[in-house]
């Protein structure tokens, strides 16, 4: 949300990325050693393809975060609003400010996210769990942000190409 004011058309953009995040993050759980693994990072981040910076990352991190409270895992919640948030905020720095607007740019910005996204949780968890917990659980996590990445693209890529994309992002 830039120095204008907020409105309506941001907000309900806001609210339906966020809606399907949770979506995306709550019906479809693999149960894995520390929580569960799930399909919702595609929606993340196509929140950022679509929504940007700021709006995206908070869509992001309240979608993640309700399903997080839905689904019992109350010491997540937190951590996820924030690491979900962050991940947006890498991806479309890489994408907007340190590389030229261009695929190749957000696919780089897809990846450096997500390992933050690895990161974070790797290390909130070894606060939680202890650090053989933590080791334990990156490999889910990093085949999560694999098929997150590669959800998102395709449906960048046809949102992109039916002419809906250009209609919904912001720039």
């Amino acid at each position: 949300m830039s120095n204008k004011s907020v409105n309506t058309k941001d907000i309900t953009k806001i609210a339906i990325m966020a809606a399907l995040v949770f979506v995306a993050t709550y019906l479809i759980k693999i149960p894995s050693l520390n929580g569960y693994t799930h399909i919702g990072d595609s929606m993340v981040i196509l929140s950022a393809f679509i929504l940007g910076k700021k709006e995206g990352a908070l869509a992001a991190g309240l979608g993640t975060a309700l399903c997080d409270l839905l689904s019992g895992y109350m010491q997540y919640i937190i951590p996820t609003f924030f690491i979900k948030a962050i991940m947006v905020i890498i991806i479309c720095t890489i994408a907007h400010n340190l590389i030229n607007k261009n695929k190749f740019a957000w696919i780089i910005g897809c990846i450096l996210g997500c390992a933050f996204q690895v990161l974070g949780y790797a290390l909130f968890e070894t606060i939680l769990y202890g650090f053989p917990a933590a080791i334990a659980s990156i490999p889910s996590n990093i085949i999560q942000s694999i098929v997150g990445i590669v959800i998102a693209l395709i449906l960048a890529t046809a949102l992109e190409k039916s002419n809906v994309f250009k209609k919904l992002k912001k720039v």
